[in-house]
Formats: C-alpha cells, sequence, structure tokens
C-alpha cells in the first residue's frame, strides 16, 4: 500500500498518494467498456468526410488528414468584447484560435490504430500547425491535445484532436518552464531528463521500449487515468502529458 505525499518538481508542489482508497465504499456511477465495432463511416458524422457539419460548412472527401477552424471554439478571432467585470473582478474578450484535427477519414479508428506512415503524418501536422499559430503575434501559447472518452465529455468518437492557440500561457505551463529554468541555471541538468532518470531507477512501472522512448505512470500522478509518453534521447523534452501534446520538432 502506497499513502504518502510526493513532490512534484515540474509543478513545485506536493501531491497525495492515498491507494488505500482505492478500497473505500463505493455507490456511485460504474461505466462499462464498451467494444462494439463502429462503422468505417457514419452518415450524420461531423467529421466524416463529404459531411455536412453544425456550422452548414461540408467537409471535403478528404483522404488522409483534414484541419479546420473550429465551429464552437472556445477562443476565437471574433470573441466579443464582454461587459467591464465589477470590482476587483477582471475579464476581456477570448481572443485565440481553436481547430481540429481529423487524424483519418476512419471513423472506426483510434490514434494507437493508425499505421507508423499516418503517425508521421500526424506528427508533421502538428508541427505545422504549432509553428503556424505560434508565428502569429497575438498567440502567446498553443496546446495540442486528444480527450478520449465518452466519460470525459468527447462529442465525436471520429479520431480527432484539439488546438487552442490562445494570447495567454495556460498557469501550469508556465510553472513547469520556470521550475525547468530554474533547475537548468542551478545544476546544469535539464530537469525533465532527470526526473525520467530517477522514475527508471525505482519501480515505479516504467515501461522502456526498444528506440529508447518510455511510457509510463508518473510518481507524481494526480489521477489513475494518467500515464506519460516521454521521447528519451538525451533532450528531455515532453512531447505527451495527460493527453495534452508538446511538439519541439522531432521526429523518426
Amino acid at each position: 500500500m502506497t499513502w504518502e505525499e510526493r513532490w512534484h518538481p515540474l509543478r513545485e508542489e506536493w501531491v497525495i498518494v492515498a491507494a488505500h482508497r482505492q478500497d473505500r465504499p463505493w455507490s456511485g456511477e460504474q461505466l462499462e467498456h464498451k467494444h462494439a465495432p463502429r462503422p468505417t463511416y457514419v452518415s450524420d458524422c461531423y467529421l466524416c468526410p463529404g459531411n455536412a457539419r453544425v456550422s452548414g460548412a461540408r467537409n471535403p472527401n478528404y483522404e488522409g488528414i483534414f484541419v479546420f477552424d473550429n465551429d464552437h471554439p472556445c477562443v476565437g478571432v471574433n470573441a466579443p468584447e464582454p461587459a467591464a467585470a465589477p470590482g476587483i473582478l477582471q475579464n476581456r474578450a477570448a481572443h485565440g484560435i481553436a481547430r481540429v484535427v481529423c487524424y483519418s477519414p476512419r471513423h472506426d479508428l483510434s490514434l494507437a490504430q493508425l499505421e507508423t506512415s499516418e503517425i508521421e503524418n500526424l506528427i508533421s501536422a502538428w508541427q505545422a500547425q504549432y509553428t503556424d499559430l505560434g508565428r502569429q503575434p497575438e498567440i502567446e501559447h498553443v496546446l495540442i491535445f486528444e480527450n478520449k472518452g465518452e466519460a470525459v465529455g468527447v462529442s465525436n468518437p471520429h479520431p480527432h484532436c484539439q488546438i487552442y492557440a490562445n494570447n495567454f500561457v495556460f498557469k501550469t505551463i508556465d510553472t513547469e518552464v520556470r521550475a525547468s529554468q530554474k533547475h537548468l541555471a542551478t545544476t546544469g541538468r535539464i530537469l525533465f531528463q532527470d526526473i525520467i532518470d530517477a522514475e527508471q531507477s525505482e519501480t515505479h512501472g516504467d515501461d522502456p521500449v526498444p528506440n529508447g522512448d518510455i511510457n509510463h505512470l508518473p510518481v507524481t500522478v494526480e489521477k489513475p487515468v494518467k500515464d506519460r509518453a516521454t521521447i528519451n534521447r538525451g533532450i528531455g523534452v515532453r512531447i505527451a502529458d495527460n493527453v495534452t501534446v508538446f511538439i519541439d520538432s522531432v521526429r523518426d
């Protein structure tokens, strides 16, 4: 049984790990995993090739990756100016760019089921989007991510991810960048590489794969469904953490 507090070096905060609570009485909702196969094409799917989207726009008959501006964006170039907030409260227009990236024209696939060449093309598309959006003067941060499953509110099972290009940096990312800079200045080493080395030296579920990359459950995991995929080639670059994807021109 693991019951302890662990220091999160990227977040610079303590995380409580209380594995014994998994055995507590539970009377809440339980979800069963559905194994029903999906068709390769669904006529009323907003993301399938040739179909009309909710905005009225029609998807092209794409055969590979398809990128478009989100029809219901959380941030947008035409976001309205809100009424001034009272007192100490602050608000402003939700300016930014939101896009959707369809991985494949097939409705029945997932990222893990794509061919290697298709994954390479997808990474190239992520890189192109990250670079294009990041160069725009009003954009401060680009987040590429995929939510997975109905339980977390995914509105469409068609294989896709989202891109949020914001006019501010998320606090989590800002904290991790500052922690990494401080660690480099103090030790001369890359913080994330030190985390990888430390976790691989322990028996916390690190699973090295043949090419040197690892997929593992971080020792400072905050949620039981969180894992991390890391490129481990002496550069200490995070590419995925809790379905958050950060691209740094890494491609094999």
